[in-house]
């Protein structure tokens, strides 16, 4: 009897794998994805031994998964046809197996706690070792330090949701030392990007359920106070890059947009003039000798038409250059198809869900996301995870 319960736990852990190393190793090794696949195909066996084919009958129902294959096989069809590809075929295969595999009474709000918790160590043993232990270069870590907030970001709403709701006292205070731990790694990363695509979201959530409980009043002081020690803790850790921005905005003031700020603006207007002279088919790759032209014309400067962006710096402007206006109308379409699979709009799974696409939204503003497969795969999963407990809990 013993014996059947350990091999029963052993193989839910298996299958669970792929969200814990999602939550973790996808981000710490720049390769992370490879070991993703490996331990997809043991999850699915996992899966198949255990449940036989229960949990697939349930998921091939769903219009999720449906999706996740969908985008699998544009992927692949432009592959073969040589256009230009966004989406990764690893990342949406990976996702793909996962979803279809997954039993969804797997994801119970223990396993979601555990995995936020040990992804927020993760996260500030990663920023700590990289910034203060064996300083590096924020773009030269293992993954980028933009989409490594925002990967911060996706688990501190999932943390800050499962708090408001926590009915327990342990509970509780494992999720505020886990939501500390989250926001300490965010200040280190000194993204600022992130920091405004995370504090709007978390205030709405915040409100939303203070609006729920007619609590409205009392939480707008306990708010403002939050904010004030949260501010006041991280200050001497932002110090520097506040200052910083600070002195970037005198310079574009002055007419000088050879800076972190002023080199992004540069690449938004390029990218609304590239938009403007190709908006239906885009330019794919091929659009640096169209930058060399915008800055003879004086539209940019020289040094942004040097950098040879990979990106333009904003998810939408990007996708709209390289795929013209109806890739930018199928990515409006795929951040916020999720929101119609929801059944119930005011679950806790549907909050995490319009947490995820709002973080994206505003990350996007200033990044592409879904230019990094570790955020593709962390965003699509997160999405799939919640759409999974939703159905399982109708």
């Amino acid at each position: 009897m013993n014996s059947n319960k350990f091999f029963n736990k052993l193989a839910d852990f298996l299958i669970l794998l792929p969200i814990f190393w999602s939550f973790t190793g996808l981000f710490h090794l720049y390769n992370g994805d490879k070991i993703l696949v490996v331990l997809t195909l043991i999850s699915a066996l996992a899966s198949v031994i255990k449940y036989k084919k229960s949990a697939i009958v349930i998921n091939i129902k769903s219009k999720y998964v449906w999706l996740m294959y969908s985008l699998l096989f544009i992927s692949i069809t432009a592959d073969i046809l040589n256009l230009y590809n966004p989406i990764n075929i690893r990342a949406i295969a990976i996702l793909c197996v996962f979803l279809t595999f997954l039993p969804c009474q797997l994801i119970t709000r223990k396993v979601l706690i555990f995995s936020c918790f040990i992804g927020c160590i993760n996260a500030l043993f990663f920023v700590v070792h990289f910034t203060y232990i064996d300083p590096v270069n924020r773009g030269f870590w293992p993954i980028n330090a933009i989409p490594f907030a925002t990967y911060i970001c996706f688990i501190s709403a999932i943390v800050f949701i499962l708090l408001l709701t926590s009915k327990t006292v342990k509970e509780k205070f494992a999720l505020t030392l886990t939501l500390i731990i989250s926001i300490m790694s965010l200040a280190i990363t000194e993204t600022r990007g992130a920091l405004v695509a995370l504090l709007p979201t978390l205030i709405s959530i915040y409100f939303y359920y203070a609006y729920q409980r007619k609590t409205l009043k009392k939480s707008i002081v306990i708010s403002l106070i939050s904010i004030t020690l949260i501010f006041t803790a991280i200050y001497p850790i932002i110090k520097d890059r506040i200052i910083q921005t600070q002195q970037e905005i005198t310079q574009i003031d002055d007419g000088n947009t050879d800076t972190s700020i002023g080199l992004r603006l540069n690449f938004w207007i390029a990218g609304i003039n590239l938009i403007e002279q190709s908006p239906f088919v885009g330019y794919g790759q091929n659009y640096y000798s169209q930058l060399n032209q915008l800055a003879k014309e004086k539209v940019i400067i020289q040094a942004a038409a040097n950098y040879k962006p990979p990106h333009f710096h904003n998810q939408f402007i990007d996708i709209a250059v390289k795929c013209g206006l109806f890739g930018l109308a199928f990515l409006l379409v795929l951040i916020f198809i999720p929101i119609f699979f929801v059944r119930n709009k005011s679950s806790l799974n549907a909050i995490c869900i319009y947490s995820f696409i709002s973080i994206l939204i505003l990350s996007g503003l200033t990044d592409v996301p879904f230019f990094h497969k570790q955020i593709f795969i962390i965003y699509f999963l997160c999405i799939g995870i919640f759409l999974s407990r939703e159905k399982f809990e109708s």
